[in-house]
C-alpha cells in the first residue's frame, strides 16, 4: 500500500492544458480503482489564488483555493506560458520548497521544472527538461540531462521531472509506478490503451531517449525560452 495518500496538481493562470489535465485526470482514475480496493487517494485541482484560473488557451477552469500552509504527499506542478510566470512568484516558489524541505514528492512537466529549478530545489540534482528550456537551464548552472530523456523519476530526491506535452502521459504511468507499483501501473496503462504505443518503458524510472532536431530546437530556444523562463 503507498504512503501517498494526498495529490496535489496547482494550477496558475496560463497552464498549459495538456500538461496539468493529463496527469490530473490520470490520478483521478487511479484513485477510483483504489476507491474499489477499499484505499483511499485524495487528488486535488487547486490553485493558491482559488476560484476560476484561465488556462493559457483560454479554457476557464474552477479550482480549488489551497492555502500556503497545507500540505501534500505529492506536488505536481505542470508547465505552460504560465510557467514562467510561476517561476517569479514567491508563494509558489515557497510552497515548493516547503514540500521538499519536508520530504515530500515534488513532480513537475514542461515549464514546470523551470519553477522547481529557480525555487532552487533541484540545486545538485540531475534532472530533465523540455526542450524549449534545455539551453537556458544549463546556462543558469542547471544540470540538465543531455541527452535529454522523456522523464526521470528520481527517488531519494523525491523529485520526478518530465519534458513537454507529449511525454506528460506515458511520464505519469511511470510516477504511479514508482509511487504504486508496477501492477496498478500497468492496469492504468492497459486502460487508458497506453501500454500498447509505449510498451514496457512505461514502468522505468528514466524514459527513452529524446530524438530532437538540433536546428528546430535551436530555433524553439531563440524564440521561446525566456517566456517560458523569463529574468529572474
Amino acid at each position: 500500500m503507498s504512503n501517498i495518500k494526498k495529490v496535489l496538481f496547482l494550477a496558475f493562470p496560463n497552464v498549459g492544458e495538456q500538461d496539468l489535465f493529463a496527469p490530473w485526470e490520470l490520478f483521478q482514475a487511479l484513485a477510483y480503482d483504489l476507491s474499489q480496493q477499499g484505499e483511499s487517494l485524495q487528488v486535488t485541482l487547486g490553485s493558491l489564488q482559488g476560484g476560476t484560473v484561465t488556462t493559457h488557451m483560454g479554457a476557464q477552469i474552477q479550482t480549488e483555493k489551497v492555502d500556503p500552509e497545507d500540505r501534500y504527499d505529492l506536488l505536481y506542478i505542470p508547465g505552460g506560458l504560465g510557467g514562467g510566470a510561476a517561476s517569479r512568484d514567491p508563494q509558489t516558489l515557497d510552497f515548493i520548497r516547503a514540500h521538499h524541505d519536508e520530504d515530500r514528492w515534488v513532480a513537475a512537466n514542461c515549464a514546470g521544472v523551470g519553477v522547481l529549478f529557480r525555487s532552487g530545489i533541484l540545486d545538485g540534482t540531475r534532472f530533465q527538461a523540455a526542450a524549449v528550456l534545455g539551453r537556458r537551464l544549463r546556462e543558469l548552472g542547471a544540470d540538465v540531462a543531455q541527452p535529454r530523456r522523456a522523464w526521470s523519476v528520481l527517488p531519494d530526491a523525491k523529485i520526478f521531472t518530465a519534458g513537454g506535452a507529449a511525454t506528460v502521459h506515458p511520464s505519469t504511468i511511470a510516477l504511479v509506478t514508482h509511487l504504486f507499483g508496477e501492477d496498478r501501473a500497468r492496469a492504468l496503462a492497459g486502460t487508458w490503451d497506453t501500454l500498447p504505443l509505449h510498451g514496457d518503458t512505461l514502468f522505468h524510472p528514466e524514459g527513452p531517449l529524446s530524438n530532437d532536431n538540433p536546428t528546430f530546437v535551436n530555433n524553439l530556444q531563440n524564440a521561446m525560452e525566456k517566456v517560458f523562463l523569463p529574468e529572474n
